[in-house]
């Protein structure tokens, strides 16, 4: 697929902009552990990149009958806020986000997330105002990995999804990306094996600003 100089860039925020991976077992394994469930790290792995409601479609039949995924959802929230800490960005993506928003570049957020964990992520980076919208899981039929959500993203923006890019860290969000017909810059925290990415930066990489007319990020 030929792919335009994008007019948007749609970003991925758990793992691409924050790493807040562990944060969010330690929420759900503390919330399982007071309900009589131990939520191991191996366990977890299933959880990795869902919705809260997968998520909770996931654990229920593991969890004593009477609990509701609305308590499961709101506690998790309440606790992951809690836990939330600015120190757990990733200095270059978050750089890239602050320089193309200089640059007058349409950007928004793109998660499996609830909005108010979407919204508090964003807040503790300080670019909260630099996002367009954000596409949440609750938005769309289903989520990451099927292309729903950057379909919603590319609508929402009035743009061919052709003309957009997204900026992912796993299989998962890459695989959602360029199934909506994306240019998928994959940028992992950790070396992965990201196939489908139309280009791949290692940490420590700078965004390639050159597609937007611009030579560096930094001087």
């Amino acid at each position: 697929m030929r792919h335009e100089r994008p007019q948007a860039v749609f970003w991925d925020v758990d793992g691409t902009l924050i790493l807040t991976e562990g944060l969010h077992y330690e929420v759900i394994r503390d919330w399982c552990a007071g309900r009589g469930y131990e939520l191991t790290p191996e366990a977890n792995e299933e959880l990795l990149g869902k919705t809260m409601p997968e998520k909770w479609a996931i654990l229920a039949p593991r969890l004593a009958p009477g609990l509701t995924e609305e308590e499961f959802r709101d506690d998790c929230a309440r606790a992951y806020l809690a836990g939330l800490k600015a120190d757990m960005m990733r200095p270059g993506p978050v750089a890239a986000v602050r320089r193309l928003h200089e640059l007058g570049v349409a950007q928004a957020a793109v998660s499996n997330g609830e909005a108010p964990v979407i919204e508090a992520n964003l807040r503790a980076l300080g670019v909260w105002e630099m996002m367009s919208f954000i596409v949440c899981g609750n938005d769309v039929p289903q989520g990451k990995p099927a292309p729903d959500p950057y379909l919603e993203a590319a609508r929402r923006a009035g743009l061919d999804p052709a003309r957009c890019m997204a900026v992912e860290d796993s299989p998962v969000g890459v695989a959602s990306a360029a199934g909506a017909g994306m240019f998928v810059l994959a940028w992992p925290a950790e070396d992965a094996e990201l196939s489908g990415a139309s280009l791949v930066l290692r940490e420590g990489e700078e965004f390639p600003l050159g597609m937007f007319g611009e030579e560096r990020l930094m001087d």
